[in-house]
């Protein structure tokens, strides 16, 4: 058997190697809503796992680094500026993945934890207006129809939501005398990670199985091939050294 062959057929049933994971810094919100209103008031957070707070914490915003070094950097969103993707790195961590902070001039704002949700994940909405300035007979709506009506709550919330859930939502509400509309919002829902089904994990293993009981019948053959090969050259040579052995004798 060429070695290669054999190669190939043992790395069919070995387990995969796993690649290294290089731990990185996180950056999140506080509160969790990335569209905010101008003079809100946003904590970014930088934490990462083995962190502490001796570690030197390095903050970036849009690429540019910012001139703190603080595991919290509050801001007061008192312009749009403060728009764009921040990012952290806290100790030896990798650098963090980017968090998107929108900032918005307006009355109101519809806001969101994220704009694409799995079906079946909780989705909660908040009206919000400039200044927390009081707000009544609040009104959410999707694809221009009516979702949810109040008199003071803020919040829709959908405990999971489906693909009929996706759409254009904005919400209106009153401020003092004045009725307002925020701007709206797309959001998507997605299909869940599709499961292996059982009979492809049993067939997964049937294979396995077959490749490992296969390659270890061949490197049985190939040694007892090695064996009987051997041993046929060995009785050979001794045969060859007794006859030379008794022609000089």
């Amino acid at each position: 058997m060429q070695p290669s062959l054999l190669t190939f057929l043992l790395l069919l049933v070995l387990p995969g190697r796993k690649t290294a994971n290089i731990s990185k810094s996180v950056v999140t919100l506080h509160p969790p809503w990335f569209r905010v209103l101008i003079n809100d008031l946003v904590t970014l957070r930088c934490e990462g796992p083995g962190a502490s707070e001796d570690n030197s914490i390095l903050w970036f915003h849009n690429d540019t680094i910012i001139p703190v070094q603080i595991q919290d950097y509050n801001i007061t969103a008192d312009n749009i500026t403060y728009s764009g993707k921040y990012q952290c790195q806290i100790g030896q961590l990798a650098l963090s993945d980017p968090v998107t902070l929108e900032v918005f001039q307006d009355w109101l704002l519809l806001q969101t934890l994220k704009l694409v949700y799995m079906k079946g994940e909780p989705m909660v909405l908040r009206c919000h207006s400039w200044e927390n300035r009081v707000i009544s007979k609040i009104t959410f709506f999707q694809n221009g129809k009516w979702r949810k009506y109040s008199s003071r709550d803020s919040n829709f919330t959908i405990n999971q939501v489906n693909y009929n859930d996706s759409g254009n939502y904005f919400c209106s509400a009153n401020i003092g005398n004045r009725r307002e509309e925020s701007k709206i919002v797309k959001i998507t829902v997605q299909g869940t990670n599709v499961t292996p089904h059982p009979s492809t994990s049993s067939s997964s293993k049937i294979w396995y199985y077959i490749l490992f009981y296969l390659v270890m019948g061949i490197l049985f053959a190939v040694d007892t091939g090695l064996y009987f090969t051997l041993k046929t050259e060995i009785n050979s040579l001794e045969k060859n050294i007794m006859y030379l052995v008794s022609k000089w004798s």
